[in-house]
């Protein structure tokens, strides 16, 4: 059987040789595949809150697709580790099949299984700030339970190397993975004030100018698009307003 604890550090020092995000990323997705994973999530939240400041993923567009049109996020029990649940988690989606009690978990775990996601590991893993990030591997290599459960200290080695090791990436970056936040969809809706906020941004004001016009302070201004950030789970205010335009939040 492969060594999965080798491999976690074997790549954590080719990693410490790659400065360039879209390269870390790229370089841990090809070794991931080379070994035998088929994908990787990972994405940074408030823990008990579970709002997901940015996520990524290098699953195929076409599995991502099905998976934001059939609202399987309500049926993901990795995406439900930001509120609840283990720090670790070992999911084999064809035993979840036979086990769901629902139509969304029926699909999802289907789903999975079909592109060849069946294999799940999940870790979240601390960090400074009062945020926490949660990676997830995906495969359907035949020796996949065995690393997951017997070397379940070697998968949490890995994780972790990938969790401090692997950023959200550039906005617009096509080598980025998938950008997952307007996939999720918000943790909560917005207020009319972020939503305000947000459309006088878009118009070209700045914080002092949409101060003057909505008539609060600076201090309030910058609050309110911090959740929307948040909210949103976009690292800057332009990502937040570039996702709030595609998920139809503002006119």
């Amino acid at each position: 059987m492969r060594n999965i604890t080798k491999f976690a550090l074997d790549l954590l020092e080719s990693l410490s040789h790659i400065f360039d995000d879209a390269a870390r990323w790229d370089h841990t997705v090809e070794r991931l595949g080379a070994f035998g994973f088929r994908a990787v999530n990972m994405g940074q939240f408030t823990p008990k809150t579970g709002i997901l400041h940015w996520a990524r993923s290098s699953m195929t567009p076409q599995w991502l697709k099905i998976y934001a049109e059939s609202g399987y996020a309500d049926a993901d029990l990795v995406l439900a580790q930001t509120v609840q649940g283990p720090d670790s988690l070992y999911i084999d989606s064809g035993r979840r099949l036979l086990q769901s009690n629902s139509a969304t978990a029926a699909g999802l775990y289907s789903g999975l299984v079909e592109h060849g996601y069946q294999h799940v590991f999940s870790l979240v893993v601390p960090c400074p700030g009062n945020t926490a990030m949660l990676v997830a591997l995906f495969t359907d290599h035949p020796e996949a339970e065995a690393w997951m459960t017997e070397q379940e200290s070697g998968m949490r080695i890995l994780a972790t190397v990938i969790a401090t090791n692997l950023g959200p990436g550039v906005e617009g970056d096509q080598n980025a993975g998938q950008d997952l936040a307007p996939i999720l969809g918000t943790t909560a809706p917005l207020s009319r004030r972020e939503r305000e906020v947000l459309h006088l941004l878009a118009n070209g004001l700045r914080n002092e100018q949409i101060s003057e016009t909505l008539g609060i302070s600076e201090i309030t201004v910058r609050t309110h698009l911090k959740s929307a950030r948040d909210k949103l789970r976009a690292p800057t205010r332009e990502a937040a307003l570039v996702r709030a335009v595609k998920m139809g939040l503002l006119n």
